[in-house]
């Protein structure tokens, strides 16, 4: 049977959209990553946004233009916050929510609604068989902040971890390139177990992989972390969430941390990781934010120096704290996403400038127009003359000038 598995969302999705692979594969399935004509269609979802949400129903439309007569297994975020949206849709034969996605290989011809209870301990599988270029593994679920405009902590449950053990077996036997470190809040990792992060990464140390972090809270850049971190093969790339740089709008946010204390951890990374890019995401437009408070964001995110900024204009979920509260006009919700999206690209203007002749092993992931095209380890996106007997490699590259979303660059010797 082909199935097609097509993913909406975070890191973390993309890494159970893995899962979901490799065990179709080990059923005797042809599983495959994307949306393709296939028998099966595995939607995995996410309800970060209205739009993620939105996307998330129309996928089920796409599926069906592939083969009107396939049928559609939802699994994810959107299924779990409202299954009813997607039960009855034609086509549609299995919706799942968070918990037990991966177990979808055995109900896969089943019929119906069957969404389980939200997990409290870590739900253990066995490792997805990914491809060697990067590989992501996933050591934490859930998450305890309860941010006033977020809905993942209903939806993915309370924090829960893997033990640094199962972890580190995990990322040898992937034996990728590069593994990226991945959680729904990768901050909360140990805290439910008596381990940490700094002793995840004291254990992959002679680890050959190159390990990238996903996001994380500022709050748990301490000096032991970074310490850690030295002692891998570490990009050295951050996405710090911010959110807002306005103490006010975080205090609303139920954010747990101020600007002050955010700036500081920055000032620590780039005392141990100079050439480290920062990156974040800032949510504009919400609920009883005001031109200063706005503005407070904007110059919060020139100090900083951010090496690119993911924008979004609020979006209330139905089930957040702040879908209570008073919206903020669309029409101004747009321009300061346009306002701090043109601050977004002079940064990474910026940033590419700053890695200018500067001699960097590059992780190619693909070719595009005969461009190779990957990244650095402090994530700039690099396009240099090769081939597809590139991908998979690292190859050393001297970065020149800036190029569409990233910087032109020469191979400078042989594939790695």
């Amino acid at each position: 049977m082909r199935v097609s598995v097509f993913t909406l969302g975070c890191k973390t999705n993309l890494y159970e959209s893995g899962q979901i692979v490799s065990a179709l594969c080990a059923a005797g399935h042809d599983a495959f990553h994307g949306l393709a004509a296939a028998d099966v269609f595995v939607l995995n979802t996410c309800a970060i946004t209205a739009e993620a949400e939105k996307k998330s129903r129309q996928l089920v439309t796409r599926a069906r233009k592939l083969n009107p007569d396939c049928r559609v297994v939802v699994v994810g975020c959107a299924s779990e916050k409202n299954p009813d949206q997607f039960v009855g849709l034609p086509n549609v034969t299995l919706v799942k929510g968070v918990a037990g996605k991966t177990k979808v290989v055995d109900e896969i011809l089943s019929y119906g609604k069957d969404v389980d209870e939200i997990p409290t301990a870590y739900e253990e599988t066995c490792a997805s068989t990914q491809e060697h270029t990067r590989a992501f593994v996933k050591i934490q679920d859930g998450c305890n902040n309860f941010c006033s405009y977020c809905i993942v902590p209903y939806l993915r449950g309370r924090s829960r971890s893997r033990r640094v053990a199962d972890v580190v077996a995990e990322v040898k036997t992937a034996n990728a390139a590069e593994t990226v470190i991945t959680g729904i809040d990768i901050s909360q990792f140990g805290k439910d177990t008596g381990e940490s992060l700094p002793m995840l990464f004291e254990a992959l140390a002679g680890v050959q992989t190159r390990i990238r972090l996903g996001s994380m809270e500022a709050g748990i850049v301490t000096d032991e972390l970074l310490t850690a971190l030295t002692k891998v093969n570490f990009c050295p790339h951050f996405h710090l969430s911010l959110q807002s740089g306005c103490d006010a709008t975080l205090k609303r946010m139920n954010r747990k941390y101020t600007t002050d204390g955010y700036y500081d951890a920055v000032c620590k990374i780039r005392k141990v990781f100079p050439s480290a890019a920062i990156t974040t995401d800032v949510i504009v437009g919400f609920c009883g934010e005001t031109d200063e408070e706005f503005s407070a964001t904007e110059a919060f995110v020139k100090k900083v120096g951010f090496a690119d900024v993911h924008v979004f204009p609020y979006s209330p979920r139905q089930g957040a704290v702040s879908a209570k509260w008073k919206d903020t006009d669309p029409v101004v919700k747009r321009a300061r996403a346009e306002e701090l999206g043109k601050v977004k690209l002079q940064l990474k203007q910026t940033f590419a400038e700053s890695m200018y002749g500067k001699t960097e092993p590059v992780l190619v992931e693909e070719i595009v127009d005969g461009k190779a095209v990957g990244y650095t380890p402090n994530y700039l996106r690099v396009y240099f003359d090769g081939d597809e007997n590139d991908v998979g490699k690292i190859v050393d590259v001297i970065v020149g000038a800036p190029y569409l979303d990233g910087a032109n660059g020469t191979a400078v010797c042989a594939k790695k």
